[in-house]
């Protein structure tokens, strides 16, 4: 099997989706990069390096939507804006008929996933395998998204969740490995001041408890955090 099996699969059923029904799609790739801690490496590690709004500002302001050339930061924007598509803040409709235009909807989207779905995973499976990866000029990143008071807070409830996680005798060994490397993830993550990477982060331990059916309480106010602070909606 190889690394990028599962990643290959979802932007298989990407390309293989239409419009109207691309949502889900969209959102399994999503959960996929979350749950797979190799996957969340990579866009850990381009989000780092990317500024998602000044890098869509700039690909867009022409009016004609390009990828940046830095792998990293095609990986960053690309996942960025499927976040954006996922909690409906952008339309992807809108999108693709106004930066990709053709006759009729599904030409549009195919354009999109021509120019920015495949040369993302390109892009991504350069990274994560370590070929050709090119690094761009890290952006500029705006600070402290989250106050240092309510960062120690999110904190404190993510060790209170790992150590629930270590304590619980009704997970099996896969169980409490998987939640662990989540759970360490995010709170890896609370050390970037990036939106993309606490959004993902999120919804792999979202998506995680919820298969576990674990650590609801916890859960719940890591998303009133990071919802108070406009991380989430």
């Amino acid at each position: 099997m190889q690394i990028t099996d599962k990643f290959d699969g979802c932007i298989e059923a990407i390309c293989d989706s239409r419009l109207i029904i691309v949502d889900r799609a969209f959102s399994n790739l999503l959960r996929t990069l979350a749950a797979t801690p190799e996957y969340l490496h990579v866009v850990r590690e381009a989000a780092s390096t990317t500024s998602f709004a000044s890098e869509l500002q700039k690909c867009t302001e022409t009016g004609e939507f390009k990828l940046p050339k830095s792998n990293k930061s095609a990986v960053a924007l690309t996942v960025g804006l499927l976040l954006e598509f996922d909690k409906r803040k952008i339309s992807v409709t809108d999108f693709v008929t106004k930066y990709f235009p053709d006759s009729t909807s599904n030409g549009c989207f195919q354009k999109f996933i021509d120019t920015v779905i495949k040369p993302f995973a390109r892009a991504f499976r350069s990274l994560i395998t370590g070929e050709n990866a090119i690094v761009g000029e890290p952006d500029n990143i705006s600070a402290a998204v989250i106050p240092e008071q309510a960062k120690e807070e999110l904190e404190n409830w993510l060790k209170n969740l790992l150590a629930n996680v270590y304590a619980t005798d009704s997970l099996d060994e896969d169980g409490r490995r998987d939640l662990t490397d989540i759970i360490k993830g995010m709170l890896y993550v609370t050390e970037f001041d990036n939106p993309i990477l606490m959004k993902v982060s999120f919804l792999g331990l979202s998506y995680a408890l919820g298969y576990y059916n674990f650590g609801s309480r916890e859960l719940n106010a890591v998303k009133q955090i990071l919802t108070t602070y406009g991380i989430l909606e």
